[in-house]
């Protein structure tokens, strides 16, 4: 696991580590003095084992998660007590004030619910409107062009 900040390139994809389980605690947002959203709460993750096409139920764990600005926005508006959840960030040391003890936190950058155990509603008429307002303007994705490569990876790929 890195403790480091995510440093991009142009052409490398943004992948970070990844989270996958239930909010276990009410999420709680707070603000920083300088008025930075934070959210946190306990997340649960359940395990398993393996074992000649049968499958055993391990301990859950439990770990803190946080986020901060538009993903904290976002988790506390969204996000409730038993949600199923994917985040994307990197993990963290923290000092958990109440033991003293150093634990691993994880920073999430992006917050989502679980598509396979979420059932909700998605509302795209903002975006259908937007989309036939660019249209009239011209500036629909027809014009989109895909920067020039040299060559594409699956072609060189190829010939190796």
């Amino acid at each position: 696991m890195t403790t480091e900040p995510h440093e991009m390139t142009s052409e490398a994809p943004d992948v970070r580590e990844g989270f996958y389980g239930f909010v276990a605690s009410t999420p709680r947002l707070t603000y920083s003095d300088d008025g930075t959203p934070r959210l946190y709460f306990k997340a649960g993750q359940e395990h398993y084992q393996y074992d000649n096409g049968t499958r055993t139920k391990l301990t859950t764990t439990f770990h803190d998660v946080v986020a901060f600005n538009g993903a904290a926005q976002w988790g506390a508006d969204k996000l409730a007590k038993q949600d199923w959840f994917l985040a994307h960030g990197r993990t963290s040391p923290n000092v958990n004030p109440n033991t003293g003890v150093e634990e691993q936190q994880f920073i999430a950058s992006r917050l989502g619910h679980d598509l396979a155990r979420t059932t909700y509603d998605i509302d795209r008429s903002q975006r259908r409107s937007a989309g036939r307002e660019a249209v009239e303007r011209g500036q629909d994705r027809a014009g989109f062009e895909e920067p020039e490569r040299d060559e594409p990876a699956h072609a060189a790929a190829r010939t190796m």
